[in-house]
């Protein structure tokens, strides 16, 4: 079967839980994209009922692999989503891997910017800490790092 000739719109209607994790690989313009996104969110919730987690997660990941993720886009059709079946908004947040996976990613972003300030800054008082020790003054330290004086004497 030729999924980008088919159309997608003959299968939401579906309790067929292939024809949802293949959703994204079928004929659809770039304007139906998120349409199309928010239908298989739908028919997932649909599924549900009668899938266990196990195969659920795997629908999932085999659609996350064919939708493009738009973090903006997808935060908002969950947000829907949501709205529409908030009884099973914890649910959903579960089985949502590229959600996860953002997160995830995110907050190891923010972990190595913060290790990096932070590696400055040690950096930076040990520099200070050398100069002291080699005999410059405080406030030509002050002034070479651009610091207040305050803040050098605290390393002194």
């Amino acid at each position: 079967m030729e999924l980008r000739k088919q159309n997608w719109r003959r299968f939401i209607d579906s309790d067929n839980a292939v024809a949802a994790a293949l959703l994204a690989k079928m004929g659809y313009t770039t304007r139906e994209a998120r349409e199309v996104r928010r239908e298989f969110l739908r028919m997932f919730m649909k599924l549900r009922a009668r899938l266990d987690q196990g195969r659920l997660a795997l629908i999932m990941s085999v659609a996350d692999l064919y939708f493009k993720p738009d973090r903006a886009q997808d935060e908002e059709i969950l947000r829907e989503i949501i709205d529409h079946y908030p009884e099973e908004e914890e649910a959903i947040m579960e089985l949502m891997p590229a959600w996860k996976r953002w997160g995830y990613e995110e907050g190891i972003a923010e972990g190595i910017e913060k290790g990096k300030a932070e590696g400055k800054e040690e950096g930076q008082a040990e520099t200070i800490r050398k100069l002291l020790i080699h005999g410059f003054a405080p406030e030509e330290v002050s002034k070479a790092v651009d610091l207040p004086l305050d803040e050098i004497k605290k390393l002194m």
